[in-house]
């Protein structure tokens, strides 16, 4: 069973906000997410992940489907 933060119904309800947002983004490219993409989403908004393992399992989700793009080291944050 996955560890879940402790976070109030104010910061689920903020992380659904975010996410939702995020995805409008997305739709207005053309884009649809997949099914595990949207499980990650939604692991973030029912606080199993933290902002930064959302990006790194969105991140290795899109090297496992479209294999890494490379980015030159000084321009990663």
């Amino acid at each position: 069973m996955p560890l879940t933060l402790k976070i109030t119904e104010q910061e689920r309800a903020k992380r659904h906000n975010e996410v939702q947002q995020a995805l409008a983004s997305v739709r207005l490219e053309g884009l649809e997410p997949g099914d595990e993409a949207q499980s990650i989403y939604q692991r973030y908004v029912d606080g199993e992940l933290t902002l930064e393992q959302m990006g790194a399992e969105i991140e290795a989700l899109h090297d496992r489907e479209h294999g890494p793009v490379p980015v030159p080291r000084n321009e990663r944050r």
